[in-house]
């Protein structure tokens, strides 16, 4: 029970048996009257009894760290399952993103600072898009030479920076807990509703119908709903998100100085996810229109302090938005990153069981709102989230980011204010210690997805079987080594085997024809012409102008396909085990 310490009532210097004046103060009956319109706003809108105790910190700061490096079990265990046939690649979920992402290091590694595609054959201008990973490439480069092991450092920057970001953020979720809840074991609850909740996914999962057509469980793939992927290996969302509830905590704070500090942790937020701008400008103008319309007066000076903090990231969000813009093949790499909104009633399942736990807190929010305009974030975010999730974007479900947090709030408040508000009416010590011990329940059982999740990466993690793509052949990455040794850097490599186009960028300086899906221009059909290319169903003058057009310097044949030397131009160069490289002629 350390979690919630060894006091936990809604008041921290009040006793368990004035439970009655608990209630009271926690239903907050002195703050249901509208603020008169000619009361001037109150300096800051965080309540001065939001304090947290050295002692708290603490206890969360331990609470985070136990958390991040439970996290960090399923990649732990794939280290220790690797054998001398298979290696371990660096990822247990989301493959192909997260080897995007090394790529991505290692461009920084070799002292770039703007963002080029590795995963097509098309040249553009480089631009100054996705500089986190950009940022972390150029740490790791400062401890790792050239060579086949960089990949390796890259690797363990990155998952030096995945526990690093999610230690801060679990930190920060404690402190926005804080400005609403008094209790410890309130504030608890809320911290690991917001760490470790997560929807049914894991009762579709059991039930088999994970990926049903049309009904997918959103907790176990839209990583912005939640937060336990972002701690589980996203350390870009995770950061985004950090920088998104640091600068509301300083902006909270109603001084200019913090304004401006607050400007900056947002700019960090949108060098990690440019469309955090249009999610916090949106949440905050419809707060700051609740505000005038609950209050009669314009909240001109919050105006004025959000229009400045939002400043830095709103002038790149615009200068990231024209240079991929005025790039032809960064539109198509735009315009494939299309990420819809799952349908509304998947939203409700998910968020359901929230929804039913924050409704005897709602109206405890809009009428404390009175005089403490920022208890309206906690109903206005979540409602402005939903509707921004279908607006006509290529990218509509990131702008659910950060609605869960409010709602998880609300939904600790309403447990507190509902059945558990019951059982201290009764005074009953025996009844109250019992609410003291559903608390950890309830946070279990939202955490059955993750636990789920987890489980399932460490089985995956014990095979050390290259088929889950969590692994590689020794033969595969000596022919990748052998590759990034002769090829000249930039070469286009067709690759036959998807596993290894999609890892190639992130062991090589080299490029690929085709290797993701969102990454690779006109994925649809490049994918098309590899799979016919390696099926033997090309002639050869097609395979021709594939080569030429697509500037193919190598072709890399993996252990499903013996058609590609078969066509004319191709001279083997390398084989190890089941793969072999063919150099094109005239590359």
């Amino acid at each position: 029970m350390w979690l919630f310490g060894a006091g936990g009532g809604l008041a921290e210097d009040v006793p368990r048996t004035k439970a009655l004046s608990l209630i009271a103060v926690y239903t907050d009956a002195h703050y249901s009257a509208p603020a008169r319109s000619n009361e001037e706003p109150p300096t800051t809108m965080i309540p001065l009894t939001s304090t947290i105790s050295a002692r708290e910190w603490r206890r969360v700061a331990l609470f985070a760290l136990a958390v991040t490096l439970l996290t960090t079990i399923p990649y732990l265990v794939a280290l220790a399952a690797q054998t001398e046939q298979a290696r371990f690649g660096g990822s247990v979920f989301g493959v192909d993103d997260i080897d995007t992402y090394l790529a991505k290091m290692r461009q920084g590694a070799n002292g770039e600072w703007l963002f080029r595609l590795r995963y097509t054959s098309e040249t553009h201008t480089p631009a100054p898009i996705i500089l986190p990973y950009i940022t972390l490439g150029h740490i790791a480069g400062l401890f790792a030479p050239p060579g086949p092991a960089r990949v390796d450092t890259l690797a363990l920057v990155y998952h030096a920076a995945r526990l690093v970001f999610g230690v801060a953020l679990i930190l920060v979720y404690y402190r926005f807990a804080a400005i609403f809840l008094r209790a410890r074991r309130a504030r608890w609850l809320a911290l690991i509703l917001m760490t470790l909740g997560g929807g049914l996914g894991w009762l579709q999962a059991l039930a088999g119908l994970a990926e049903a057509p049309g009904f997918r469980a959103i907790d176990l793939f839209v990583p912005e709903g939640f937060t336990f992927y972002l701690l589980y290996g996203l350390p870009h969302l995770a950061l985004g998100r950090l920088g998104l509830f640091g600068g509301l905590l300083l902006f909270l704070r109603g001084a200019w100085r913090s304004a401006v500090l607050a400007g900056l942790c947002w700019l960090v937020m949108a060098l990690a996810v440019p469309f955090y701008v249009g999610v916090l400008g949106a949440v905050l103008g419809v707060w700051g229109l609740a505000i005038w319309l609950r209050t009669r007066r314009f909240p001109l000076a919050l105006l004025g302090r959000g229009l400045a903090a939002g400043a830095p990231g709103a002038v790149y969000l615009a200068l990231s938005t024209l240079a991929v813009n005025a790039d032809p093949v960064l539109r198509v790499f735009q315009a494939q990153n299309y990420l819809p909104s799952p349908h509304p009633l998947q939203f409700l399942v998910s968020y359901g069981p929230y929804l039913l736990l924050a409704l005897p807190a709602l109206g405890w929010a809009w009428r404390r709102g009175a005089r403490e305009p920022v208890f309206m974030l906690l109903p206005i975010w979540p409602v402005t989230g939903f509707a921004l999730a279908y607006v006509p974007l290529e990218v509509q479900r990131r702008f659910i980011e950060g609605a869960f947090m409010p709602l998880c709030v609300l939904a600790a408040a309403g447990l507190w204010l509902g059945p558990f508000a019951w059982l201290r009416r009764k005074v009953n010590t025996r009844a109250y210690r019992f609410s003291a011990r559903l608390l950890p329940v309830v946070g279990g059982v939202a955490s059955l997805t993750l636990a789920l999740t987890l489980v399932m990466g460490v089985f995956a993690a014990l095979s050390a079987d290259p088929a889950t793509r969590l692994f590689h052949p020794v033969d595969e990455l000596a022919a990748l080594d052998w590759l990034d040794a002769t090829a000249q850097p930039d070469s286009v490599i067709l690759v036959q085997n998807a596993a290894t186009a999609s890892y190639l960028p992130a062991r090589t300086d080299l490029r690929v024809y085709y290797g993701h899906g969102v990454e690779t221009v006109h994925s649809a059909r490049k994918w098309d012409e590899a799979t016919r290319f390696f099926a033997g169903e090309m002639t050869p003058d097609e395979a021709r102008r594939l080569l030429a057009d697509g500037q193919v310097a190598y072709v890399v044949a993996g252990p499903d396909s013996s058609n590609a030397g078969a066509y004319p131009g191709l001279d083997e160069r390398h084989r190890s085990g089941r793969f072999t490289v063919y150099r094109v002629a005239g590359r």
